[in-house]
Parts: C-alpha cells; sequence; structure tokens
C-alpha cells in the first residue's frame, strides 16, 4: 500500500487526532513477536483493556498518570510507544520523550518509533531523525514542531530542562539509583497545566524496596478502590488521594498464553489430574489445587492452564515463584519477595475468602455527646457487622508511629494507624478505623469507635505514640487492657513478636479469628521474616497485621464475657439500609 493510496482511502486525516486506536490500527505498522512479520498495529486483549483504561482516565481528568504493571511480552510498551508517536505526530508543539533501562533498550524502543513512522501513511514531514530523536518540522520551519526523543536510564543527563508532554519510564524497576532523580526530574518538566499530558511508569516486576514497587503498592492501596472492572476481574486500582492510575494485566488475559491439547484423551486427563486435592502440609489440610482455584476466581481455561503448566516446567525449571513474579495473576506475584513469607499464599486465600465488603464505610463524627457516621466511600470507618447491646468487643490499636531508619532512606511516610473492633465470643473482625491522624487525636477516636460497640476495651501498642494514646484514654476513663497491673498497653518485643506472628498464623487458619477486611489479608500476603525479625516487606504496610496479631493474643487473654457494666449508647442500625435514619448528611440508628 502506498501512502496516496492511503491516503485516498482515509480521506481526512483529522478523525485521527483524538482516536489512537483507529489511528494505530489504520497506520501504523508492527513487527510480530513470534512471527517476525510485519503487521498491522490491532490492539490485542491486554493492550485494548489498557488502552480503555487510559481513555477513562483521559476522559474524566482530561490527563493520563499511569503505572503499568505487566507480565512479559503483552505489548504494554508497543502500546505506549504508539501513543507517544501518534500524539507527536498528529499535534502541533509536543515534546513526547522516552526513558529506558538499558542501551539496547532504548534501541529497540527507538527502532520500533522508526518502524511507524517509516510505514505511516500519513506521517508528518521529519526535519532530522538522529540516533534517537525524531523532529516533526519542515526546513522552514512550518512543521508541526513536535519532538519524540529517547534515552537511557543509566545517562545522568538523560532527562533535558525542556518541556515534556508525553513521558514514557520504560522497565523503571530496573533503573539504577538515581531512579528517584530521573523521575522526579521527568515531572518537574511538565507545564503547570496538565490538561492533555500523558505520563507512563512501566515495568515488570523486580522485588521490594525500588521506586517502582512502593509507586505501585502506593497506587494499589491493598486493592481497596478498583477504577476498571471487565468481566468481575479488576484491572485498574485508583488512590483517591493521588491522580495515578495503577493498571495491572494478569497473564490469562493474553489471547496467545493458551496450549492446546494434543487429543480429546490428553485433555481428559489433564482436567481429571487438576481437579484432585493436594495435600497442604503448612495447613496439615487437604485443598483444591492451584490450578482448580484459577478456574474457580478467574474464569481460566484448560488450554490456557496447560500453557502455565509447560512454562513451569520447561521455562522456570519447576520454580513456581518465578514463573509468578515473570507471569503474575495478581499484583502482588509480581513482587517476589526478598524474605520468607510469614503467611503462606494458600492461607491468605483460605482467610480471603471469608473477607466481605463493609456495610457502611464513613467517618465517625460526636454529635451531642453520640456517635454518629458520616457516610463517605472515602471514609476511614469500615463496618461489617452492626452493634450488638449484649455482645463483649474489644479494639486493638496500632498508632503509627515515626519514620523508623528504612523509611528515612526509602522516603516513605510513617504507617498509618488503625484501630480493629472484634467480637470477643465469636472472633469476627466487625469494624475497622484506618488512615493518619494527629497522635493526640487517636484517643479521641477511639472512645468514638468505642462507643458504637460498648465501650469495648481497647488495647493499644505501646509503641511510639501509642504512651501518648494511654495517656488520652486515661484522662477519658476508657477501659484498657493491662500487661501488669497499673501499666494498660501492649509491649510488642522480641519475644512477644513471634507470639503474635504464630498467634495470627493460627487463628486465622483455626478460625478463631474472622477477618472481614480484604486489605488486612493483602498486607499478610506480604509480611515477611529477614534474619530473624518480621516487617512488611519495603515499601508496604502491616498495620492492619499488628492489630490482627494483637487480637489473636486478646482473644486468649480477654475473658469472654464482661461483667462491668455498659454505657447506654443511642446508635442507627446502619447494618439496615432501609432502616437507617438520615439526619443532616449522617447515619444515626438506636440499639
Amino acid at each position: 500500500m502506498t501512502k496516496e493510496i492511503a491516503i485516498d482511502k482515509f480521506g481526512e486525516i483529522g478523525k485521527y487526532i483524538d482516536n489512537f486506536k483507529s489511528f494505530a490500527e489504520d497506520c501504523l505498522f508492527v513487527r510480530d513477536h513470534n512471527t517476525k512479520k510485519i503487521l498491522p498495529f490491532i490492539l490485542n486483549n491486554p493492550q485494548r483493556i489498557t488502552n480503555n483504561i487510559i481513555e477513562k482516565q483521559n476522559l474524566e481528568m482530561g490527563f493520563v498518570r499511569v503505572i503499568l504493571d505487566k507480565a512479559r511480552r503483552f505489548g504494554g510498551s508497543t502500546l505506549i510507544e504508539g501513543r507517544g508517536y501518534h500524539k507527536t505526530s498528529m499535534n502541533f508543539n509536543i515534546n513526547a520523550f522516552i526513558i529506558a533501562h538499558e542501551e539496547d533498550s532504548t534501541d529497540t524502543l527507538f527502532n520500533m518509533a522508526k518502524l511507524f513512522h517509516e510505514r505511516n501513511p500519513i506521517a508528518p514531514q521529519t526535519k532530522y531523525s538522529s540516533k534517537k530523536e525524531l523532529l516533526f518540522d519542515t526546513k522552514d520551519g512550518n512543521g508541526l514542531k513536535s519532538e519524540y526523543g529517547l534515552a537511557c536510564a543509566k545517562n545522568p543527563d538523560a532527562l533535558r530542562s525542556q518541556g515534556v508532554h508525553f513521558f514514557h519510564g520504560s522497565e523503571v524497576a530496573f533503573w539504577p539509583g538515581n531512579a528517584d532523580a530521573l523521575l522526579d526530574g521527568a515531572m518537574s518538566a511538565f507545564p503547570a497545566d496538565p490538561i492533555g499530558t500523558e505520563a507512563y511508569l512501566e515495568s515488570t516486576g523486580n522485588g521490594y524496596g525500588n521506586r517502582f514497587q512502593r509507586d505501585v503498592f502506593a497506587a494499589y492501596c491493598e486493592g481497596k478502590y478498583p477504577y476498571y472492572i471487565e468481566d468481575g476481574i479488576p484491572y485498574a486500582w485508583k488512590n483517591h488521594n493521588d491522580s495515578w492510575v495503577l493498571i495491572f494485566i494478569p497473564w490469562f488475559a493474553h489471547d496467545l498464553y493458551l496450549r492446546e491439547f494434543d487429543n480429546d484423551g490428553q485433555k481428559a486427563e489433564f482436567a481429571a489430574k487438576i481437579k484432585q486435592k493436594v495435600f497442604n502440609k503448612e495447613l496439615m489440610s487437604w485443598e483444591d489445587s492451584p490450578e482448580t482455584k484459577l478456574i474457580n476466581r478467574y474464569h481460566v481455561s484448560l488450554e490456557q492452564l496447560n500453557w502455565r503448566q509447560w512454562e513451569i516446567e520447561n521455562t522456570f525449571k519447576g520454580r513456581v515463584n518465578k514463573f509468578q513474579q515473570e507471569f503474575p495473576a495478581t499484583v502482588e506475584e509480581s513482587f517476589l519477595s526478598q524474605g520468607s513469607n510469614t503467611y503462606p499464599a494458600e492461607l491468605c486465600d483460605i482467610v480471603q475468602a471469608g473477607c466481605k465488603a463493609p456495610l457502611l464505610i464513613g467517618d465517625p463524627v460526636d454529635r451531642i455527646g453520640k456517635t454518629k457516621i458520616r457516610p463517605n466511600p472515602y471514609g476511614h470507618l469500615s463496618i461489617w457487622s452492626k452493634p450488638n447491646p449484649d455482645n463483649v468487643y474489644f479494639m486493638t490499636v496500632d498508632c503509627g508511629g515515626g519514620k523508623n531508619e528504612r523509611q528515612k532512606k526509602e522516603k516513605t511516610d510513617p504507617d498509618p494507624t488503625c484501630i480493629d473492633v472484634w467480637d470477643r465470643s465469636s472472633g469476627e473482625q466487625v469494624a475497622q478505623w484506618h488512615g493518619h491522624i494527629q497522635y493526640d487525636l487517636i484517643a479521641d477516636m477511639v472512645e468514638l469507635i468505642g462507643k458504637l460497640y460498648n465501650r469495648g476495651i481497647a488495647c493499644v501498642e505501646v509503641m511510639n505514640h501509642g504512651y501518648t494514646v494511654v495517656a488520652g484514654l486515661r484522662a477519658l476513663k476508657y477501659p484498657m487492657y493491662e500487661s501488669k497491673p497499673g501499666e494498660p498497653g501492649w509491649y510488642t518485643t522480641s519475644r512477644s513478636k513471634p507470639q503474635m506472628v504464630d498467634g495470627l498464623y493460627e487463628a486465622a487458619r483455626d478460625g478463631a479469628l474472622q477477618i472481614r477486611c480484604a486489605e488486612t489479608v493483602a498486607e499478610m500476603r506480604t509480611f515477611v521474616e529477614k534474619n530473624g525479625k518480621y516487617n512488611a516487606e519495603s515499601g508496604c504496610h502491616d498495620e492492619r497485621v499488628d492489630t490482627a496479631g494483637i487480637a489473636s493474643q486478646m482473644m486468649k487473654l480477654l475473658p469472654s464475657r464482661s461483667k462491668a457494666k455498659r454505657d447506654e449508647v443511642s446508635l442507627g442500625d446502619y447494618a439496615g439500609r432501609n432502616n437507617h435514619r438520615e439526619s443532616g448528611g449522617y447515619v444515626e440508628v438506636r440499639l
């Protein structure tokens, strides 16, 4: 097809300015990874999903900020490069800048852009094309004056001081130690008005502790805020406090990741094999095979599972964890832990099956001595079970804390505060408050939540600012757990920490604690032991794990029935959505 024929066929080219998908399919060509043939750029399924999410954010916000956590070889980089070329070759005065982790990768990406340009039937004039740069202009200066350039992350001067409207950081997890400076420089090069700009940070996982992993988990928020769901599977998440959207494409979303069986008999044999229960030595129980779990959770086909098994056995020599890092099914699988995971994935899967959506999310406020809930989808208090006046409750409190040495080094914020509420008889997690709060206000928050749940005993972890909270609760005459007579609080020590960790393991396994919060389970998945110390993986949180671990000990130490006279509280039946009363935007119910 010649350029003249193509232009005649397409007619007016203006229709492509705001329609990347049509532009890609009609004007761009790519080199197929498997056949090595040059083919029209028809978006595959993962590229289609990714582009849909990008267009959704662009429509809603007027600009794009995407973190792409990807499996290998689905064409994520190709999609982003195509969007960068589209933006610069179809608009005036647009600067696109791409930084790759190695020189070879930089060459590969630029060759991709040159192929786009060479085969583009409506390509703009190019003033010059250096080794790593395309300038869309004419000799007399009457062209687009848009520029498309690339550099390597190993070059400390990779990002020049020019303005940037489109930025692509490729394989960010593998950038050298100057990643923070390069990324900060890239974002500062954007104009003050972000409308029309696009920024992408994409990579496969490279363990914990790097900038990419921290950015992923900051946007992921333990999966709390799904942003894009298709066929029941979330593919994107967005922290409501930030503009970045995390896109994660699991391996089974790719059209090509399947392996046909030689015959029907082989397929039937495979199906029968994966239906067999497997014995879990960690949990000392029989359970579904990993393949059956994937079928039940994601509806994957036998052909997809056949491909998965072949890859594990042949490419990764039986190392399932390496397969999961290169071809993850979940965000957590993208990052191979550097420590020993304390809570095995099988246990976390079982616990997560018991999680459920809150009955109400909002913020507790005091109204004339009564606690009311102000509904707010991004509120800090999640409630799973309405309070029962006859039940005994207790609270476990982790007060966040100042920055430790690791957080100072990584320039991350302190952990948020977490207040969990538990039913002493059943071990059910009935409510959780989670977020950042001034330390001198935590006691007031415990009091507010306590009024909802019969002023259940509060067990405060006495670390960092825990002493401030204990003093505040004393002033409020709030009942507290005492580690020793006259000494309120729970002391986390080298001796008690393993008790918390083992206690949570046993309580979660045996059902003594019924965890309802999915974010608690997400933290359990990234909680590891390194050099005999228990902590969250670098860049992750563990405050929910701590409150659950303390709860496992309180279930043993606190009586199941309390003789203390409870305060009378007036509350609303927020569990029954047709029964609650709303006044001034607050929810109130009576016991």
